[in-house]
């Protein structure tokens, strides 16, 4: 009896454990933390899904002198102009300096803003950057910059912008949010997994 009456206390108590952890886990999980701020040589600014709030999150860490430089990343995904181009557009209207801002507009995924990031910091001596990507981005962007760049002596800070949708407290909540949220679990899984980040 005494075995059984333990069993399910251990039950009451251990299913909303794990109920709490299959929730909650994967959100903690996705989400890096962003890194307390230091004055960097660029920002770089990748695009995807919430592009407007990463451009907008750098631009504010521009304007507020992180850094005198801002990179754009990403190729075109819809239409003649380049994800970056566009950004880059944005930037020239809040009026940031032409000669301040270099773009990607080659990168079609997070290895390929990396891969190219990491010439045009090379190549215009730049030795350390804030990374901004969506929160639940954060942590495989981390990954992939990390191991990408390694070697070349160029440190990032991660920066996480504020998204529209996605919350790591509530990913499940909503169809698209639940589908982004897997689809990352599963690249996140595999640059883990494999080292791999392309």
């Amino acid at each position: 009896m005494g075995h059984v009456i333990r069993g399910i206390a251990a039950l009451a108590v251990g299913a909303p454990i794990a109920a709490a952890a299959v929730l909650f886990g994967p959100g903690f999980l996705l989400e890096g933390r962003s890194d307390p701020l230091e004055r960097t040589d660029a920002i770089v600014v990748i695009s995807g899904d919430e592009a407007l709030a990463r451009f907008r999150e750098g631009l504010r860490l521009y304007r507020d002198g992180w850094a005198p430089r801002l990179i754009f990343s990403g190729a075109a995904e819809d239409g003649p102009r380049s994800n970056a181009d566009v950004m880059r557009r944005l930037a020239l209207r809040e009026g940031v300096p032409a000669n301040a801002i270099l773009t990607d507009d080659i990168a079609e995924d997070t290895y390929g803003n990396a891969v190219h990031t990491r010439e045009l910091m090379l190549a215009n001596g730049l030795r350390s950057a804030i990374l901004v990507t969506s929160p639940y981005h954060l942590r495989r962007a981390s990954l992939t910059f990390d191991g990408v760049y390694q070697g070349t002596g160029i440190r990032f800070i991660g920066r996480s912008a504020p998204d529209g949708a996605w919350r790591k407290a509530s990913w499940w909540t909503h169809e698209e949010t639940r589908a982004l949220t897997f689809r990352e679990l599963e690249k996140l899984g595999y640059v883990t997994v494999t080292g791999r980040y392309n």
